[in-house]
Parts: structure tokens; sequence; C-alpha cells
């Protein structure tokens, strides 16, 4: 049978979870969740009135649905994938792998979907194992799907990480968090902080509601790649899914039992992208001076722009959590 590394736990109770067939895992007293074809399902009970029930719907229907070409509906729905949009969008992911150079067991990929992306995908190149835990089962097969046995598989919850205390070496999660519903984002990140290792990081890319730094470039984008050859990109139609965006103010607040680092994974939304960008030299040449800023000025770029990057690292010096 396929064997699951010995890191879970319940996610309602918090005891730990072990593999008792092929086909569940359980805790001592009979508390049993199921696996099917290698992936483990480990979502707590559903809650009524989940204001993010438009996300669950989504991605566990046709989100990560492929059309004759082998693309998502969240890529078509969401991505701006004229080539230098697509060129711009791997350099920013390219420059966060320096936190994940380091290695280790367990990278856990939080919220991971089908890892769409090279650049995301190449993060866990050092590690021995990619824990990939989602709500969907759909890109869970699909994240299988390119993984193998190099993945471990679990359908869950963010707010209640079906992982015990200090297992994994680092985190990757991007793009998620702000779809969790605005009341439980704090226990999403309190729970990526619990299972973090001593000296792990995580990253997380998050979205601002607050991107004065992009409303500046409007200007200098459109002298910049007006009168281009190329096309500006087409709004597509996008489906209205929940999402709330807290200030990265929020995630610099004195009451965390951590310190939050702001790093800038892109300062321009998919949005600005399409409506301001011309796919052509002059588009370019302006996508070019965005990323300069953002790696000469990361911390500025990461609060004033539309996407920051959120860096936690835990000090090698924090206990570890002793299992009950």
């Amino acid at each position: 049978m396929d064997e699951f590394p010995d890191i879970f736990q319940c996610p309602v109770t918090g005891k730990a979870l072990r593999q008792r067939s092929a086909r569940e895992l359980a805790t001592e007293d009979n508390i049993a969740y199921p696996v099917a074809g290698g992936i483990a399902g480990l979502l707590p009970p559903t809650e009524d009135g989940d204001p993010s029930q438009s996300i669950k719907d989504f991605y566990q229907s046709v989100g990560w649905e492929t059309d004759d070409q082998g693309v998502f509906t969240d890529t078509k729905s969401f991505v701006d994938t004229r080539a230098i949009s697509l060129a711009f969008t791997d350099r920013c992911v390219a420059r966060l792998n320096r936190y994940f150079r380091g290695g280790g067991e367990y990278l856990l990929d939080a919220g991971s979907g089908p890892v769409s992306h090279d650049g995301v995908l190449a993060y866990g190149t050092r590690f021995a194992k990619r824990v990939c835990v989602d709500l969907s089962i759909q890109g869970l097969r699909a994240a299988q799907r390119k993984l193998g046995d190099r993945g471990v598989y679990l359908q869950g919850d963010l707010t209640r990480l079906p992982l015990r205390d200090a297992t994994i070496d680092a985190i990757t999660c991007n793009h998620v968090l702000y779809q969790a519903p605005a009341e439980k984002q704090a226990a999403a990140l309190l729970e990526m902080w619990r299972v973090l290792k001593p000296g792990g990081v995580a990253v997380i890319v998050y979205l601002s509601p607050y991107a004065p730094l992009e409303k500046r470039l409007v200007t200098l984008a459109r002298v910049t790649t007006g009168g281009g050859p190329g096309p500006i990109a087409a709004t597509p139609d996008q489906p209205t899914l929940y999402h709330h965006a807290y200030p990265v103010s929020w995630f610099e607040a004195p009451h965390w039992p951590f310190r939050c680092e702001v790093d800038a994974f892109r300062v321009l939304g998919q949005g600005f992208m399409r409506e301001h960008v011309g796919d052509n030299w002059r588009g370019r040449l302006f996508l070019n001076f965005v990323y300069a800023l953002q790696v000469l000025a990361p911390r500025f770029c990461g609060r004033y722009g539309a996407i920051p990057a959120i860096v936690l690292r835990k000090p090698p010096s924090s206990p570890v959590p002793q299992p009950t």
C-alpha cells in the first residue's frame, strides 16, 4: 500500500493520525478518515454560512478543469497569458525561490491546487517530499499526476491543518490565504506557524487592497507601451469569487507570536497588466523596469504594490511543542 508519513493529526481533535490500512487513517480512539487513490480526505466538518463557499464551489467543479489545449479554467479566468506578461510572472515566481534553497524533508504547499506553475513546482527541488494540501480533490489529482510519489496529497483546510506541530521545513502559500473567510485568516496564519519546524520559513503570496504604487505606474505604462504593435489583453469573463484582503499592516501588528517580513511578489496585478501593458517590446521595457524596482526596493514594493509576499521565519531556538 502507499505509505503516508507519520506527521498527521486529526483536524478536529489534534490527536495523532496514523495509517491503519490502504484506505484509512485513524486516531487511537478510532476517529477515521478515508484514503482514496493515494489522497487522504482530512477535511473537517463543513460549517453553515461559509462566506467563501463560492471558492469551494468553483475549485471543486470547473476551476481545475482543462480545455483542449490543457489550460485550466482558473488560468483562463484570472491570468494574463500573453507572452510578455507570463515572462514577467515567471521572473517574479523564480525570485522567491531563494527562500527555499535550504531544502529539507517536507515542503508544505498550502492551497496547492495542481501546482500549475513550473516556477512554484521548482520550490520543492531540495525537499524530499512536497505535502500538497487543498480543498479541491480535482486540484490534488492534477498535482498527483504531475508529482507522483514525490508528493503527499491531503484534502484539508488551511485553518485546521491536519499536520502535527513542527513537522514542516518550509511553506509556500500562493494566492490562497485571502480566499479564506476574513475571520479565519488569522487562524490559517497561526496554523502555518504551528506546523513549521524551528528554523523554518513560510512565504505567503497575498493581495493588497491598497496599491498606490500600481496607480502611480499607470501613466508611465501608457507612455512607455503606447503605440506599440502588440495588443492590450482583453479582460475575460471572470467568475465572482469571495476574497478578503487585509492591508499589509495587518501582518505587522504586534499581537502575533512572530514577526512578518514584507517582500514583493509583484507590484502589478493581472488587471493592470491586461489594461495597460502591451504585448510588445515597449511592454517588455516597462516590465523590466518594474522588475528592477522590485529587486532594488522589495519592502517598499511589497508594502505599496498590488501583490506582497509575506515571509515568516521561525527562529531555530523556538521550542518544539511536545505531543500530548
